[in-house]
């Protein structure tokens, strides 16, 4: 079968290049309600913590993805089946593999499974219990989906599906014969000065007389601040487009966006002022005080900006890629040549290749990414090409990062400066500089249309160096450059659509003749060349004159791929640049890939399958094998990774091996076949010093060249453990590679020893299938054969151990209570059926599974005399062995000896928690230069204390922790610091303990975020996790219930108060004292039974900072044990003074009166056996920051 090539800018597993980008923009465009929002840019986290979200896919099955406080993520899929996990330059997907064949197979959006995207479009759980999908589908929608409305113009219809009923759902839209071609999700769109004015030549030009005088330039966004001095005499005239909102900016990016485009800079005394501020600003709100909005009140807002007579407009906002066929790039195109207005528009955050959304996509727009304050394209910057067609986009850049520009009053967007100013990032940032550009411009050429203001921008930009311009258009624009060009072409770029030839004309400007002398060139991603050329070479043009040249095509000479370059024109020293970029259709090379099984068939066991990466623009193809075990692929010429997972099962269907072969690094430049054969692999094998059961597997391959990162593999529970095999893979020769793997193995829970007819043997360890109820301890117990479960043949089951044949899921529950009623100890059930198989049952008693040959074999054993079983259980494993490993060869086998790996060793004591009966524990792996975490999972009943053993063969290796300790495992989180560990470390430490209470763990790096607390300009900037345990190493986050209270106040005067224990605080410009306070309590059904309210107060100084400044925040560490108390004053992180203080303490044990402490110099004390009603605890240090805390209950 031939499948051709996709081209995506994350994740594609699918076949049809241009149809899935195309087809999603068609979708969305004919929805009458889509939503449009202002580009995104960065405020303070709510929690700058380890956050766990579950995401309940379209399958019906639960995802988690887990973010760390230093922003790696991690996922799983929850429950036991295999799951596909994929990370493309930072976006991470988790695939079921059920879904997996129907993904590669086109019939499903990539975007229902990465989870990254859902989670951040407001669709994981937390955030709503549907699912919003379109159905590609030729009849009525399937079982438990709503219909919301029907889109005919795209034979498709909009439906809600509650999670509840996703599996439903599910299986009625993949097996009924009226399933839908494809389902999509239906997505959400979002709304994408003192140095960056320099940064872009406006002082040059204001000193020239040019700030936009005179000129009319309309901000479409949230509105503005009516209020803010920088803007209350710039506006003419402003209107709202959203329905019940006026245009006052109750979000804060408008006035922001608004202020970069013409501020005056007055309450900076003009130190941050825009790139135009001579300008007359027109504000239409197109975007509500959520910073979203509608297509139609966007389109309605540039159509009233263009009557309103602006010559410029800027639009800071975009939705999901488009070919710029979208109702709001076509109203972008109408507007611009009936008008004769500039159109300057975000190209977007997305930060990947064809990832320009709409309206940033229409043709006529000057669309903007961004750079740094050192001319470097910012990370998040979308690139381009246009996605389907290969357009260039965007054209031009401007700066991005950080931009402190006005700030709406009550607002807290970015990171706030002042009571006037706040910092964002964004190509929303980027987006008003080029709007105050076009209007400098503007002014000084009045006659100028709008393509001609966008071809002097363009022209004369500065190109960051190492960078395509499919990525960043022609370069940051320079004002100074664009003001008085002595040569202006008439287009900012050329496109090859039907016609293989293009004029362009360059008019002189100047008083004499000039000579262009002219080349041109365009590669495509791998650095393929389009056969593209001028004539004339050279064009002499008499002063203020016109001359064209022409630019030509040879599509017979150039293979299939999409090309960016640059048409240079060169007058002396000065070079005027027109951008290129077009999609050449023609030829691919079709590679086909084979694999053969260990067995020597071809491997058809589904999930197997085979994926390209491209190496040059980091698209995936990713496809499934068919029944021969091969699959023919089109794929542009390029450098790849042609990787293959071959996949074995059981009898039952159950993936119970793994084979990972491939190439990582091929040129293909012509028809290819490669032929991978698994019998050449070979096996993994983990030695542990004690016994252990492999929990869970996770293999994987890592490829980083230059920028781009791919990490592509699969997750499995114990069922491979003996069946995980590698090929030889050499060093590569450009970039890295890994193979990676995560295993988790832990002592078994059950041990059963079998006696009889003179034999014994040891069973492999029984899955367990009794959640609540285990087998605890040792015992020697008779074996009877309980057939099938039934009363009457359990007489003789009192005390001992039964054997019964699985009668099916309709079965479980009665013959589990049977067995529970006839007396029995223990419950061992068998499948007849061969291969994997699982059940479960809740009945008060331990319920066992064995597979079908295990119970044959008890049950000779029962046919020739009594059989015995010695037992011994356990509740909770009592160690366990991690394994991270990232070797970048192989050769030959590969045993891993994790006792001769010197492991680090984490001890760890599970205190008692009855708030569940099972809770949730999770470590995540973090392997350096691989953006997403590895997960191992596991769950505990305690208390216990359990030591585990963590092993790796890279430097480098961080690890953190997570817990639930609440009902369901969906609250109570918390977590641990990401840090490594030595060789033989031993580390100590304890979940849900007593004395939890509001500190900063030991953190660093992060004070942008406030993470510790600090002072940026005349801000402050706050996140402190309320629960902390006594020694800062576990901390959490207030929980679901709890109320939290903090506020800011200094002599007496409030400054500022929020319901969360993260904020931002403008403070006056002038040194004082501050007083913050942070009022925690927990909910009335939280978990835990101590530390239940804090009061934390503190009492500090504080001076205005050109940088940022650590605050000098007291903190306490804890430490209770046998009724003595430790207590050690420290400032917080990152904050450096003489650490002398003065502590005291007070006890109460009733919660009225209040007893001192005698504490020693080293902070100690005793204290009365038993609970306490309350602790305070007071510290001073020499310059007058003082600390007050009490904690009630503490322990």
């Amino acid at each position: 079968m031939k499948s051709r090539t996709v081209k995506s800018r994350l994740f594609r597993l699918t076949s049809g290049l241009t149809a899935v980008v195309l087809a999603s923009s068609q979708l969305l465009a004919s929805t009458a309600a889509q939503a449009i929002t202002s580009e995104n840019t960065p405020t303070l986290t709510r929690d700058p913590s380890d956050v766990v979200r579950r995401i309940t896919l379209v399958t019906g099955d639960i995802a988690e993805l887990t973010t760390s406080s230093t922003g790696q993520v991690s996922g799983r899929l929850v429950g036991d089946e295999p799951y596909y996990f994929g990370s493309f330059d930072g976006d991470l997907s988790i695939v079921p593999a059920s879904a997996y064949p129907l993904l590669t197979e086109n019939r499903l959006d990539r975007r229902l499974f990465n989870v990254t995207e859902l989670v951040a479009q407001g669709y994981d759980d937390s955030a709503t219990q549907d699912l919003p999908l379109i159905l590609t589908t030729p009849g009525s929608a399937p079982a438990a989906a709503t219909v919301r409305r029907t889109l005919s113009s795209v034979g498709s219809t909009a439906v809600t599906v509650p999670k509840a009923a996703a599996k439903a759902f599910w299986k009625g839209a993949t097996t009924r014969r009226t399933a839908p071609a494809k389902i999509w999700l239906d997505g959400r769109t979002h709304a994408t000065l003192d140095r960056s004015t320099r940064q872009i030549g406006a002082p040059t030009a204001w000193r020239s007389g040019y700030d936009g005088r005179g000129v009319k330039v309309a901000v479409l966004d949230t509105g503005y601040d009516a209020g803010h001095p920088d803007l209350a005499q710039q506006v003419v005239a402003a209107e709202s487009f959203v329905p019940g909102e006026t245009v006052q900016d109750r979000h804060g990016h408008g006035t922001h966006t608004a202020s970069t485009v013409a501020g005056l800079g007055t309450a900076s005394a003009g130190s941050r002022k825009g790139a135009a501020p001579g300008a007359d600003l027109l504000i239409g709100k197109v975007l509500d005080d959520q910073g979203s909005g509608m297509d139609s009140e966007a389109i309605a807002g540039m159509e009233w900006a263009v009557k309103q007579g602006a010559k410029v407009v800027s639009m800071s906002l975009g939705g999901w890629p488009s070919d710029g066929t979208d109702p709001m790039s076509q109203a972008v195109d109408r507007l611009s040549k009936s008008s004769g207005a500039l159109f300057v528009i975000a190209a977007g955050n997305a930060g990947a290749e064809e990832s320009v959304g709409t309206p940033g996509s229409a043709t006529e727009a000057l669309t903007v990414g961004a750079v740094d304050t050192d001319d470097h394209l910012a990370n998040f910057s979308s690139r381009g090409p246009r996605a389907g067609d290969g357009a260039l986009k965007p054209e031009v850049t401007a700066p991005g990062v950080e931009i402190a520009a006005a700030r709406a009053a009550g607002t807290t967007q970015g990171h706030v400066l002042d009571r006037y100013y706040t910092a964002m990032s964004g190509t929303s940032m980027a987006t008003p500089h080029v709007a105050g550009a076009a209007v400098i411009l503007a002014q000084r050429h009045p006659g100028w249309t709008g393509s001609q203001l966008k071809a002097a921008l363009a022209a004369t930009a500065v190109p960051a160096k190492d960078v395509r311009p499919d990525q960043q258009g022609l370069g940051r624009i320079d004002i100074p450059k664009a003001l008085d060009p002595q040569i202006l072409p008439d287009t900012a770029n050329l496109f090859f659509g039907a016609d293989s030839n293009r004029k362009v004309a360059y008019s002189n400007n100047s008083r004499h003749a000039v000579t262009l002398d002219l080349t041109v060139g365009a590669k495509s991603p791998a650095g393929v060349a389009a056969a593209v050329t001028v004539s004339p070479t050279r064009l002499t043009i008499p002063a203020g004159g016109t001359a064209s040249v022409t630019v030509t095509l040879d599509l017979a000479k150039t293979r299939a791929a999409k090309y960016a370059g640059v048409l240079t024109a060169r007058a002396g020293g000065t070079s005027y640049r027109t951008g290129l970029g077009f999609a050449a259709s023609g030829p691919l090379n079709q590679v086909t890939v084979k694999a053969i099984g260990r067995d020597g068939q071809p491997v058809t066991a589904r999930p197997s399958g085979v994926q390209l990466w491209n190496q040059d623009t980091g698209d995936v193809t990713a496809i499934a094998f068919d029944q021969t075990g091969s699959r023919t692929i089109e794929v542009p010429t390029g450098r790849y990774a042609v990787m293959a997972y071959a996949m074995g099962d059981d009898e039952a269907g159950w993936t119970n091996s793994v084979t990972l072969l491939g190439d990582p690094d091929v040129w293909i430049g012509s028809d290819r076949t490669f032929t991978f054969d698994a019998r050449t692999a070979h096996k993994v094998t983990v030695k542990t010093p004690r016994r252990a059961d492999a929990q869970s597997i996770g293999i994987a391959w890592h490829r980083q060249i230059g920028q781009r990162d791919a990490v592509s593999g699969w997750a499995f529970s114990e069922r491979v453990a003996d069946g995980v095999y590698l090929q030889d893979f050499p060093k590569v020769a450009l970039g890295t590679f890994q193979v990676v793997q995560r295993w988790d193995l832990a002592q078994p829970k059950l041990t059963a020893d079998v006696t009889g007819a003179g034999q014994s043997f040891r069973l492999p360890t029984p899955d367990e299938a009794s959640f609540r109820t285990a087998f605890v301890g040792k015992a020697k117990l008779p074996l009877v054969n309980g057939g099938d479960g039934t009363p009457g043949e359990l007489t003789d089951a009192k005390d001992k151990v039964a054997l019964i044949r699985w009668g099916g899921p309709n079965q479980t529950q009665a013959q589990v209570k049977a067995a529970k009623d006839a007396g029995a100890k223990a419950v061992f059930l068998y499948n007849e059926a061969p291969g994997f198989w699982s059940t479960s049952a809740d009945e008060g008693i331990p319920v066992y599974l064995l597979r079908a040959e295990q119970g044959k074999q008890l049950l000779d054993l029962l046919a020739k005399g009594p059989v015995t079983l010695q037992l011994d259980g356990l509740q909770d494993s009592t160690y366990r062995y991690e394994l991270a490993v990232g070797p970048s060869t192989v050769s030959g086998p590969i045993t891993y000896d994790i006792g001769a790996m010197r492991p680090a060793v984490v001890t760890t004591a599970f205190q008692r928690n009855d708030a569940w009966f099972l809770h949730k524990d999770q470590r995540i792996a973090h392997l350096p230069g691989i953006a997403a975490g590895l997960t191992a999972s596991r769950t505990i009943a305690g208390p216990v204390t359990r030591t585990d053993y963590l092993a790796t063969d890279l430097r480098g290796v961080t690890w953190n922790e997570t817990t639930a300790a609440g009902e369901w495992n969906e609250s109570g989180f918390e977590s641990t610091i990401a840090r490594s560990y030595r060789p033989g470390e031993q580390v100590t430490r304890g979940w849900w303990e007593s004395l939890m209470r509001p500190a900063l763990p030991a953190v660093a790096g992060e004070e942008a975020e406030g993470w510790p607390p600090a002072r940026f300009e005349n801000a402050l900037r706050i996140a402190i996790p309320q629960y902390v345990n006594g020694d800062r190493t576990i901390y959490g986050w207030g929980d679901r219930g709890d109320t939290t209270s903090m506020k800011l106040s200094s002599n007496g005067v409030e400054l500022g108060s929020a319901s969360w224990s993260v904020a931002q605080f403008a403070v006056p410009a002038k040194t004082a004292w501050y007083d913050l306070t942070l009022d925690q309590r927990r909910g009335p059904s939280s978990w835990a039974k101590t530390s239940t309210a804090t009061h934390t107060a503190w009492h500090f100084r504080s001076k205005p900072s050109s940088g940022r400044a650590v605050l000098p925040l007291i903190q306490v560490d804890y430490q209770h044990t046998n009724g003595r108390l430790e207590l050690d004053p420290a400032y917080q992180p990152g904050y450096r003074g003489a650490g002398i203080f003065r502590t005291t303490a007070e006890i109460s044990y009733d919660g009225k009166t209040w007893h001192r402490l005698i504490l020693n110099s080293h902070g100690g004390t005793q204290v009365r056996p038993g609970a306490a009603a309350g602790l305070r605890v007071t510290v001073t240090d020499l310059q007058g920051n003082k600390l007050n805390q009490t904690i009630e209950n503490p322990w």
